[in-house]
C-alpha cells in the first residue's frame, strides 16, 4: 500500500512539473508562435536595436510598411524584420504594428504618431527613458546616405533640388515626423528633405549597408572590384552645368560593356558579368558617380522619389532609365495592364530613337542595343530620367 502512494505521489509531482512555466517560458512560447509571421506597421514608429526605449534607432518605420514578425521578446516587444533585411525591435502595441493584417486599420496623423510614440505605456520603461527616447530624434540623430539621393526644398519630388548627397555622407536629421521624408542639415549646413526610406538614409554615423563603389571612367571593361565615390561637389557642379554632356558620358560609358556575359545576380564589385539592374547601376556610378540602388525595383523607386516617373514612352529621354514588367507569352495579355500592380523585373536605358542599351539573358548575348519593339513595349511600366 504504502509503495502505491508513493508511486502516486511521485507521478503527480511530474505531472506538475510538466505543466508549470516560468513567466520566461511564456514569453519564449509566445515567441515561438508569432516566428515567422507577416504584419504591417499602423503608424509610424522607431525600430530600435534593444527591446527599450533606451536602444539605439536603427530606422524610422513607416505607415503601411510590412514586416516579419521572427519572436515576441516579451509582453512589450516584437523582434522584426523589415522587407529591406534590417534587423531590430519595436513596441508591440496594436497602434503600431499588426500581425496578419494586410493594410492599415485606420488612418493616424503624423502629430498623432509621434505623441502617442512618447507616451508609449511600457510597464519596465521609465518616464524619464521616454522623454530622452523622443529627444533622441530632434535635432540629434545623426544619419549615413545610403546611395545618391536629392536633397529638396520641401517634402515632395516635385519641388527644388537644393544638391545631392551621396554614399556615404552623415547628416542630422532634425524633423522625423514625415512617414515618407526627414528634414536633414547636410555636413555643409544645408537644410532640405530626403527620402526616409531605407535604402537611401540609415540611422548611425557612418552606417552604409551596402558599401559604395565606383571607379573613375575608362575606355575598356575592368573585371576588378571598384573602390571609391565621387564627392559630391563634382557630382553636383556637373549635372548644374551640363546634364546633356553627363548623360553622354554616362551612355559611352555603357557602350564599352557591349558584350560583357548576362549572369543572374552578378556580383555588384564586379564587371566581368551583369544582370540588368547590375549593368545600369555600373554605368551610372563610373561615368557620373550616382549610386543607384541594387536592383531593379529598388531602382524604380529611386525614380520614383528623386525624379518624375513617366509612362508616356513617346516623351522619353535619352538616357532615361526604363522599368518594365514580366514577359507574358499569351496573346492580349498585356490588353488591361495595370500598371501600378506590376512587379518591376527589368530596367534598361533608353538611346532615343526606339533603341535600349541593356542586357537581359545569357542567350540574349549580354549587354547589347536592341530596338524598343512591340515585346518591349507590351512589358513597360514607366521611365525616368537620373540626370535632369
Amino acid at each position: 500500500m504504502r509503495r502505491r502512494v508513493m508511486g502516486m505521489l511521485m507521478t503527480s509531482a511530474a505531472l506538475l512539473a510538466a505543466i508549470h512555466v516560468a513567466p520566461g517560458q511564456v514569453d519564449a512560447a509566445a515567441s515561438t508562435a508569432s516566428t515567422g509571421q507577416k504584419a504591417v506597421i499602423q503608424a509610424a514608429v522607431k525600430l530600435r536595436s534593444g527591446p527599450s526605449t533606451t536602444g539605439d534607432v536603427v530606422s524610422f518605420m513607416k505607415q503601411g510598411e510590412a514586416v516579419t514578425v521572427l519572436e515576441k521578446t516579451n509582453s512589450y516587444w516584437y523582434k522584426i524584420k523589415t522587407s529591406d533585411g534590417v534587423t531590430g525591435y519595436t513596441s508591440s502595441s496594436d497602434k503600431y504594428i499588426k500581425i496578419g493584417a494586410t493594410s492599415v486599420a485606420a488612418a493616424v496623423t503624423p502629430s498623432t504618431t509621434r505623441k502617442s510614440e512618447a507616451t508609449e505605456s511600457l510597464k519596465n520603461v521609465s518616464a524619464k527613458e521616454a522623454v530622452a527616447s523622443v529627444n533622441s530624434s530632434a535635432g540629434q540623430t545623426k544619419a549615413t546616405i545610403q546611395t545618391s539621393v536629392r536633397l529638396r526644398a520641401e517634402a515632395s519630388t516635385s519641388s527644388e533640388v537644393l544638391g545631392y548627397l551621396n554614399a556615404g555622407d552623415v547628416v542630422t536629421i532634425t524633423d522625423p515626423s514625415n512617414a515618407y521624408w526627414f528634414k536633414v542639415t547636410n555636413a555643409d549646413g544645408t537644410v532640405g528633405y530626403v527620402s526616409s526610406s531605407p535604402q537611401y538614409i540609415r540611422i548611425g554615423e557612418g552606417v552604409v549597408v551596402q558599401q559604395p563603389v565606383s571607379a573613375p571612367v575608362t575606355t575598356t571593361p575592368d573585371t576588378t572590384a571598384i573602390p571609391v565615390t565621387a564627392s559630391p561637389a563634382s557630382t553636383t557642379n556637373m549635372f548644374s552645368g551640363d546634364a546633356a554632356a553627363a548623360i553622354e558620358q554616362v551612355i559611352n560609358t555603357g557602350m564599352t560593356y557591349l558584350g560583357t556575359p548576362y549572369e543572374y545576380g552578378s556580383d555588384r564589385n564586379s564587371t566581368a558579368t551583369f544582370d540588368c539592374s547590375a549593368f545600369t547601376r555600373q554605368i551610372f556610378r563610373q561615368a557620373v558617380g550616382i549610386q543607384l540602388p541594387a536592383d531593379s525595383r529598388s531602382q524604380g523607386e529611386w525614380i520614383k522619389q528623386n525624379s518624375q516617373p513617366n509612362m508616356d514612352m513617346t516623351t522619353l529621354k535619352r538616357g532615361d532609365l526604363l522599368f518594365f514588367t514580366n514577359y507574358n507569352a499569351s496573346s492580349g495579355a498585356y490588353t488591361s495592364l495595370d500598371n501600378s500592380s506590376q512587379t518591376i523585373t527589368h530596367v534598361a536605358v533608353y538611346l532615343g530613337d526606339n533603341k535600349l542599351l541593356h542586357t537581359f539573358s545569357v542567350a540574349g548575348g549580354g549587354v547589347k542595343v536592341t530596338d524598343f519593339s512591340k515585346p518591349w513595349q507590351d512589358r513597360f511600366l514607366f521611365g525616368g530620367s537620373v540626370i535632369q
